[in-house]
């Protein structure tokens, strides 16, 4: 059989396993493929090429989302056990920033490396080596180094955690490229991106599930034990049972985490194709541009660093200010560990649903992708302004208005995210889908990494924190309006479908 990813014709071998499938393609027309062999799908034939989509790549897609699901929960592992970390570790601010750190500065470091493997390696390769960087990162953080020397395998870990994000941050669109047809590939990017913001979610409702607060009372110190725990003087050394008893919870959360990545990189291992045996589409089956050309294309495309800075800007900074919410309103009254868990989990619920409508809806009314984020963008700004002020007491401060304005924030801002990818890979295409969204990524972590770099220096304070998230929201309406959109990707298949597609149309 022909590569897939070339130009030339295929021969098709059907196997036993094929059976009746009815879809829907993208230029609108039912298609009915009746064949007694092979995997279900539908089959396009395009002057001679024929392409299938097989049901296997829902098995690829949820693989490979559950990964960065998996990296998402455990890069924002301390964020919302920060104040049980502090008081239990003996860590600082600094510290916990520091944990949270490693991800945007290994994912510089290494993004560039990862993104030629991709190209070159294709997906299987790169997936399972990210799968198992990330196992090593979470079981050096279980391995039994005491109560004190564990700053030292915390942060390790949390580096080699970080190194395999590039791959799982970068190959949504090359997975829903080479897998899913025209019509799905915005869904199928959304998924991923989706996953993860659920990961975030996990993260804020299971760390404070299993790591409980160091209940607080100013001047009542009480010995913990078994039955009864927690109360600590804030002003006092904490009891060396009660230390001893959260420890074992932050390790428990740590054994946790590690099981799981065993679990999916044996997935990866077991199968995980690169790609199927015959393409998707028409533009699936196209050579894209080599990994030296492309990067060259896409560093002199100027449209390509407007719409780059406006997703790296906002998403890049709104990332960030998300894993430091227990920091940014640890003076707010009622908002402790577990509020700002509770306030994480649902903003990041949120995202993810957010995520998956509105890849829905772009999938069904195709090129329509700018005036969605610039809708989706405004909105997201009006939240943020709300929450601003909230954060800094400007305005009356509630609880309840605080959940509202956070999740709302969540769900218009991250769910941004998959037409970002979408709309980008489609303007700079043939550049490789895998170049274009590591570049993306790449923006977005550094522009993580310098939010997160201030919370090092001491005495700061986090104001701040709040009037950035704002301003770099808003900086992506004007670019977003001087953004000229092209649809180059998508304008091959729907010609391609509409002068060549042999079909048969039929009421299902």
């Amino acid at each position: 059989m022909n590569n897939p990813e070339s130009d030339e014709n295929y021969s098709i071998q059907y196997t036993e396993e094929d059976q009746l499938l009815n879809k829907t393609g993208s230029n609108g027309v039912k298609v009915e493929v009746i064949d007694p062999v092979g995997d279900p799908f539908t089959s396009y034939e395009h002057s001679g090429i024929e392409h299938k989509v097989y049901s296997r790549r829902w098995y690829i897609l949820a693989v490979f989302a559950s990964l960065g699901c998996l990296q998402c929960i455990t890069w924002n592992s301390w964020g919302p056990i920060a104040d049980t970390s502090k008081l239990v570790l003996n860590w600082t601010d600094g510290d916990i920033a520091l944990l949270t750190n490693w991800g945007p500065i290994t994912y510089i470091a290494t993004g560039l490396f990862f993104s030629w493997l991709l190209d070159v390696k294709g997906l299987k390769p790169s997936v399972v080596a990210a799968s198992f960087i990330m196992l090593t990162g979470l079981g050096v953080r279980c391995l039994p180094v005491g109560i004190e020397n564990v700053k030292w395998t915390m942060n390790i870990g949390q580096i080699f955690i970080g190194i395999a994000a590039p791959v799982l941050n970068a190959a949504p669109t090359i997975l829903s490229a080479v897998w899913f047809p025209p019509h799905q590939r915005t869904t199928a990017t959304a998924i991923s991106t989706a996953l993860n913001s659920m990961g975030f979610a996990i993260s804020f409702l299971v760390g404070p599930l299993i790591v409980t607060d160091v209940e607080t009372t100013n001047g009542t110190s009480i010995n913990a034990t078994d039955e009864s725990f927690l109360l600590y003087d804030s002003n006092e050394p904490l009891d060396p049972v009660v230390r001893t008893h959260h420890y074992h919870q932050i390790m428990l959360l740590m054994y946790i985490e590690c099981g799981v990545g065993a679990l999916l990189a044996l997935c990866t291992v077991l199968y995980f194709p690169s790609k199927p045996p015959t393409p998707p589409s028409a533009s699936a089956a196209t050579k894209r541009e080599n990994f030296k050309k492309g990067a060259l294309h896409l560093v002199k495309n100027v449209q390509f660093w407007i719409i780059g800075l406006a997703y790296s800007i906002g998403l890049g900074v709104y990332s960030a200010w998300v894993t430091q919410l227990d920091t940014i309103f640890q003076n707010a009254d009622g908002v402790g560990q577990d509020t700002v868990g509770w306030i994480g989990f649902y903003t990041n619920v949120a995202a993810t649903i957010a995520s998956l409508i509105i890849a829905r809806l772009v999938d069904c009314f195709q090129g329509y992708m700018k005036k969605i984020l610039l809708i989706l963008t405004v909105l997201a700004t009006a939240s943020c302004l709300w929450c601003f002020l909230l954060s800094l007491k400007i305005i009356t401060f509630k609880i309840e208005f605080l959940y509202i304005s956070c999740i709302s924030f969540g769900f218009f801002l991250p769910g941004c995210t998959p037409i970002y990818f979408e709309l980008t890979v489609e303007g700079v295409y043939p550049i490789a889908e895998g170049v274009t969204t590591m570049a993306l990524t790449l923006l977005n972590n550094t522009t993580a990494l310098l939010f997160l770099l201030p919370p090092l220096i001491p005495g700061l304070g986090v104001d701040w924190m709040s009037w950035a998230v704002l301003s770099s929201t808003a900086v992506g309406i004007p670019l977003l309006l001087i953004y000229r959109d092209s649809y180059n990707r998508l304008n091959q298949d729907v010609l391609e479908q509409s002068s060549s597609v042999n079909v048969s149309e039929k009421d299902i």
